[in-house]
C-alpha cells in the first residue's frame, strides 16, 4: 500500500498568473520543466542510432519482452466545464479548468505511476495524455484565434514522470513521441487576459540498455474539426509514435497511440490508417494504447477491426476476465473503483506466445495520499488502469493482411463537432459524452457514452466560446 504523503504548497491559480506578469513563476508544487519542448519533441528525430547496449546475450529461447501502456489523464472533466460555460464567464471557466488540473495533483500521481513502472520493469512504455501546460500573460489569443505561442512552462507531465523514475534509480529515455492537439485558450483573469496553452502528446519510453532505432511518428489524416468564429476551423489531431527495437538479434516495432473519442467514424478511420501502416511492416509489431473502443463491442466497432489483424494479449491470456481499465471518477477521489470498460490494450502481430499479462493501478491500495486544498485525499494515479504484458518475440510469419484496403474508410476524412453551449447541454442530456457509434459499413450512427469525451475537444470548444464572449464584452 502506498502510504506516503505528498505535501502540497497551495498556490492560487490567479496568483500564479499574476506572478508571471511580474516576471516570477510561482509553481513550486508542479515540478520541473524539460527546457524547450521543441527539443524534447524532436529528440526522436535525432535518435536514429543504437541508443543503448544490447539487452542480453542470445539464447535458444525466443527473447522475452515486457511492455506497458498507461494513460496519464490530464486531470479535469470537460463535461462539467462545458455545462458551466452556458452560465458563467468564460474566464472563470478556464480558471476552473486550471484549478481542476492542479487539484488532480499530477506531481503526486506521477509517483504512483513511477512505482508501477519500477515494480513491472517494462522494457518499453507507451504513455498517452502526456500533457504539457504553458502560459502567456498578457495574452494575444483573442486578436489572433488559433495561434499557439504561449511558452512559459507551467506543468510538464513527462518531466514529472521521468523525475519520479530517476528518484527510484531508473532511467527511461524518450525514444519516440508525437504531438497531437496543441490548443491555446484565452483566460480572462484578475491579472488580465492570459493565454493558456495545452499540448497533448503520446510518448514511448525505453529502459536503459535497450537497442532502439528508426523512430517514427504519424498524424492521422482522419480528424475531428471544431468551428471557431470567423470561419476558422480547429482540428482535433491524433497520431501514433513508434520505434524499432532489437532484442537478442530479433527485431520488432513498438507503437503507441490514442484514438479519437468524440466521433466513432473518425476513430474507425484512424484505426484503419493504423492497420494499413503497421501491416505493411516486415517485422513483428507490438501496438499499445488507449483505443477508446470497448473490447466488448458495446459502443464502437474499432476493437473488432483491430483484432482482425492483431492478437489482444489480455484476451489471449485471461479469456474469462473482463479486464476493465476505464474509467475512474474525474476527481480521482472515489474509494471504490469505477472501472467498467476495457479500452487500454496491448495488441500483438506476429508476436507470441503471451507469457504473462496484468493490470496496474486498479486496486484501492494503489492510490496515493496527497493534500488537496488543505485536506488529505487518496487519489487514483489516473482515470485509467494500465496494462503490462510479457511476451516472447517468436515470429511465425503467418499473419493476416488487409486486401485492397485504402487508408481511410469514409469518403470524408474529417468530421465537424459543434461547440455551442446548447450542444454542451445536449451532451449532458444524452448521457456521458455524445460520441457517435457506427457500424462497420459506415451506416447511420447513434449516440453512445464513451469515457473520456475528449478533454481537448472540450477545451477547444471552450476556447471558441471564450473568444466569442471576450469579443462581445470588448465591443460593449
Amino acid at each position: 500500500m502506498r502510504d506516503r504523503l505528498v505535501k502540497q504548497q497551495t498556490v492560487s491559480r490567479r496568483s500564479v498568473l499574476r506572478g508571471i506578469a511580474g516576471g516570477v513563476v510561482v509553481a513550486p508544487s508542479l515540478g520541473r520543466t524539460n527546457g524547450n519542448w521543441n527539443e524534447v519533441g524532436d529528440r526522436d528525430e535525432r535518435a536514429d542510432t543504437e541508443t543503448m547496449a544490447k539487452q542480453s546475450e542470445s539464447t535458444d529461447e525466443p527473447p522475452l519482452v515486457t511492455v506497458m501502456t498507461r494513460n496519464l489523464y490530464v486531470g479535469a472533466d470537460p463535461r462539467r466545464l462545458l455545462l458551466q460555460s452556458a452560465e458563467e464567464e468564460m474566464g472563470t471557466v478556464v480558471a476552473d479548468l486550471l484549478a481542476d488540473i492542479e487539484r488532480s495533483r499530477f506531481d503526486a500521481r506521477a509517483q504512483a505511476i513511477a512505482d508501477d513502472i519500477a515494480e513491472a520493469r517494462p522494457d518499453l512504455v507507451g504513455l498517452q495524455e502526456v500533457t504539457l501546460l504553458r502560459l502567456q500573460l498578457p495574452g494575444d489569443y483573442v486578436s489572433d484565434a488559433g495561434r499557439t505561442n504561449a511558452s512559459e512552462y507551467y506543468l510538464d507531465f513527462l518531466g514529472l514522470v521521468q523525475s519520479a523514475l530517476a528518484e527510484r534509480g531508473l532511467t527511461y529515455g524518450v525514444v519516440s513521441s508525437v504531438t497531437n492537439t496543441d490548443v491555446e485558450l484565452p483566460a480572462d483573469l484578475d491579472a488580465g487576459l492570459a493565454d493558456v496553452r495545452l499540448t497533448d502528446r503520446d510518448v514511448v519510453l525505453a529502459r536503459q540498455g535497450l537497442v532502439t532505432h528508426n523512430p517514427r511518428r504519424h498524424t492521422y489524416d482522419a480528424t475531428v474539426t471544431i468551428p471557431f468564429p470567423d470561419g476558422v476551423e480547429f482540428p482535433l489531431v491524433r497520431g501514433y509514435c513508434g520505434i524499432d527495437v532489437e532484442v537478442d538479434d530479433t527485431e520488432f516495432t513498438f507503437v503507441n497511440t490514442h484514438l479519437d473519442s468524440t466521433s466513432a467514424s473518425t476513430q474507425l478511420d484512424q484505426a484503419r490508417e493504423l492497420v494499413v501502416d503497421l501491416t505493411a511492416l516486415d517485422r513483428p509489431v507490438v501496438l499499445v494504447g488507449d483505443f477508446n473502443s470497448p473490447a466488448d463491442g458495446s459502443e464502437t466497432v474499432t476493437y473488432d477491426l483491430l483484432t482482425q489483424f492483431f492478437v489482444d494479449a489480455y484476451a489471449e491470456r485471461e479469456p474469462d476476465s473482463a479486464g476493465y481499465t476505464c474509467c475512474q471518477h474525474p476527481t480521482l477521489r472515489r474509494t471504490r473503483s469505477m472501472l467498467s470498460k476495457r479500452l487500454d490494450l496491448v495488441l500483438l502481430r506476429d508476436v507470441g506466445p503471451v507469457v504473462d499479462v496484468d493490470r496496474v493501478g486498479l486496486h484501492s491500495a494503489d492510490r496515493v495520499s496527497t493534500t488537496v486544498d488543505g485536506e488529505t485525499h487518496r487519489l487514483w494515479a489516473s482515470d485509467h488502469a494500465g496494462v503490462v504484458a510479457t511476451v516472447r518475440v517468436d515470429p511465425s510469419g503467418t499473419v493476416p493482411r488487409p486486401s485492397g484496403w485504402e487508408r481511410t474508410l469514409s469518403s470524408s476524412q474529417t468530421s465537424t463537432a459543434r461547440h455551442s453551449s446548447e450542444s454542451a447541454n445536449e451532451t449532458g442530456a444524452t448521457g456521458a459524452n455524445g460520441v457517435n457509434r457506427t457500424d462497420s459499413t459506415g451506416g447511420e450512427t447513434t449516440d453512445v457514452a464513451v469515457p473520456g469525451f475528449g478533454f481537448l475537444a472540450a477545451a477547444i470548444a471552450l476556447g471558441a466560446i471564450a473568444v466569442e464572449a471576450v469579443r462581445r464584452r470588448n465591443a460593449e
